[in-house]
C-alpha cells in the first residue's frame, strides 16, 4: 500500500506567469513599479467612492483586500516566509490609502 505524498504548495499558473518574472527579475523592477502605480491609483479611486457614500467602492475594495491576503496566505504556503509578494501587496496598500488619505484632504481625484 504505497499512498503518494500530497504535492506541496504551488502558486496558481497565473502567478507563475504574470507576478513572479516581475520579482525575481532585477531587469523587470521599473515595469513591476509602473504597474503597481496604476494599481495605487485605482485602489485609491475605489476607497474614495467608499468614503463617499457609494457601497459599492466598500465592496470592491473588500473583495480586492482578501484577495491580497490570501495571496500573502499562499506565499507563507509556498515559501514559508514572506517575500517580494506581500512586501509589494503591502506597499500597494499603504500607499492606497495614503493617495486616498491626500486626495480627500486636498480635492484632487
Amino acid at each position: 500500500m504505497s499512498e503518494e505524498a500530497p504535492a506541496p504548495p504551488a502558486w496558481p499558473a497565473w502567478v507563475e506567469e504574470w507576478v513572479l518574472p516581475y520579482l525575481h527579475n532585477r531587469a523587470l523592477w521599473p515595469v513591476w513599479f509602473a504597474i503597481l502605480g496604476h494599481v495605487v491609483v485605482v485602489l485609491a479611486g475605489l476607497m474614495l467612492l467608499g468614503w463617499r457614500g457609494t457601497t459599492d467602492g466598500w465592496v470592491l475594495t473588500a473583495v480586492l483586500l482578501a484577495a491580497s491576503a490570501a495571496l500573502t496566505v499562499q506565499e507563507v504556503r509556498v515559501s514559508g516566509r514572506l517575500g517580494g509578494v506581500a512586501l509589494s501587496l503591502g506597499l500597494l496598500w499603504l500607499t492606497s490609502v495614503g493617495l486616498a488619505v491626500l486626495a480627500e484632504q486636498t480635492g484632487i481625484l
